[in-house]
């Protein structure tokens, strides 16, 4: 994002000039049908084009090939931020499962009521003012319950170790969060591993 460009949101392809509608509820859309295992991916590529495409007549005649080009075209240059992410990283928010604590942080934030901005907020705009949520904001909030690393256990700090492993046990992502017994568990593994070999 550069505060010198416009979102003029066209790509030109195949000679033709096809406009682009990318706000940030039709791209969370978006990401919700590549993951909907009821439509066909050819089914999904005509979505994705119905869904992103403001003047569809400039579709017409397009091949499937041609279609999933556009879309990928889209995706690249147009929606994904250009990060990478190992693939084994998990992302610490899910756009779907932490949309309550997106909407509070907007709210909290900005004043930005995400319903009443729908067709209008832009997504990279969306983006920018997500990335920089306070770390006051729930969500912020949650995404550091989630990624605080956990002490190892002493006679000091059980209290602390408790509310923390119950905190990121509520605010998990995972469908089978951790007890506290597993996660002590894994600490005695890796302070069994880490004691000195007897010779």
């Amino acid at each position: 994002m550069k505060l010198t460009d416009r979102l003029d949101d066209v790509i030109e392809y195949k000679g033709r000039e096809i406009r682009l509608g990318l706000y940030f509820d039709v791209v969370l859309r978006a990401f919700e049908l590549l993951k909907d295992e009821y439509f066909t991916e050819v089914e999904k590529i005509d979505i994705l084009l119905q869904m992103f495409v403001e003047n569809p007549e400039s579709l017409a005649g397009l091949n499937i090939f041609e279609k999933n080009a556009l879309v990928n075209i889209i995706f690249d240059q147009f929606i994904a931020d250009g990060s990478t992410r190992a693939s084994n990283e998990k992302p610490p928010f899910d756009f779907e499962k932490d949309a309550e604590y997106i909407y509070a942080s907007f709210m909290y934030d900005y004043g930005i009521d995400l319903f009443e901005v729908q067709g209008k907020l832009h997504w990279k705009k969306f983006k920018a003012l997500l990335a920089g949520l306070s770390d006051e904001s729930k969500l912020m909030k949650v995404i550091g319950y989630r990624t605080m690393e956990i002490p190892p256990p002493n006679k000091h700090n059980a209290k602390e170790r408790q509310r923390l492993i119950e905190l990121k046990r509520y605010y998990s992502l995972d469908q089978e969060p951790q007890t506290v017994d597993e996660i002590d568990r894994k600490f005695e593994n890796l302070a069994n591993m880490l004691k000195p070999r007897e010779r």
